[in-house]
């Protein structure tokens, strides 16, 4: 009888050393569910003493996402499985842009274009609903390309659509225009359908006014002005349409891109196509 007890003490600090072990190493639980002695019938000794255990490992996190505050981010990139509600505004997307007729400011709409990389949004679901706050961080290139022998330049302080000098025929003018932009969007999700709505800021850090022409079968490139009185913090309405990861959107301006009595009025709007990741 000794001897049994004995062994079945050894055995229990046996199995919880291994399973103090096991936390530590592979963050897993052991827990014995039987200890069951088989005895010689002949001798009474104890010839075998056989354990079942079962191992509980907690089930790992999808890494697609870091929760923080109760609030989802997600990275453009991320090929992990997504979860049941996710955003759609990090992700790839192109637009053509246009805006309301300006003197000697035709633009070539085919192309002008807008390319979008959105790095990180992240969401906060309302309650249990399909309903999510969206935010996050993306970048903007514009490309305006104007359909008339003018270039945007500045004069007296104020950006306007200058004509070419006599004798000159632009090859190309356009004006480039980058952003960091920031959103607040309200977006609703059901069985793979989605529909997005808000306010998008924009933070300008690089615009350039640029020609190309010909003289004397030299081509020349020259740069008509940086500092062209575009607002350096804009805001613009966003709505975004689609199905799964593809997505139909599009951007309108109710302010000129131009500081006010600074430049032309031009209140652009877009629409694009959109590709999550």
């Amino acid at each position: 009888m000794k001897k049994t007890i004995i062994l079945l003490a050894f055995s229990f600090l046996v199995l919880s050393a291994n399973a103090h072990n096991s936390n530590c190493l592979q963050d897993t639980i052991v827990k014995t569910i039987n200890v069951v002695i088989e005895r010689n019938p002949e001798t009474g000794n104890i010839d075998t003493l056989r354990t079942e255990t079962q191992s509980l490992i907690p089930e790992k996190q999808d890494e697609s996402n870091i929760l923080m505050g109760g609030s989802s981010y997600n990275f453009i990139f991320s090929w992990k499985k997504k979860k049941h509600l996710n955003p759609h505004w990090a992700g790839l997307g192109m637009g053509f842009m246009n805006y309301s007729d300006i003197p000697n400011g035709g633009l070539k709409i085919s192309e002008s274009h807008n390319f979008t990389v959105n790095l990180i949004d992240f969401h906060k679901q309302l309650g249990r609903s399909n309903w999510l706050i969206v935010s996050g961080i993306g970048t903007e290139w514009s490309r305006y390309h104007f359909d008339e022998n003018a270039a945007l330049t500045k004069i007296d302080k104020t950006a306007v659509f200058q004509p070419a000098p006599d004798g000159i025929n632009y090859k190309s003018t356009k004006l480039l225009a980058y952003y960091v932009t920031i959103p607040l969007l309200l977006e609703y999700q059901t069985s793979g359908f989605h529909i997005s709505g808000g306010i998008v800021g924009f933070f300008k850090y690089y615009s350039k006014s640029q020609v190309k022409y010909n003289v004397d079968n030299e081509k020349i490139v020259k740069n008509m002005g940086r500092d062209l009185n575009i607002r350096p913090v804009d805001m613009k309405l966003r709505l975004q349409v689609g199905i799964r990861d593809v997505s139909v959107y599009g951007y309108y301006s109710p302010f000129s891109m131009f500081d006010k009595d600074k430049g032309p009025d031009m209140k652009t709007y877009m629409i694009g196509v959109m590709v999550g990741f």
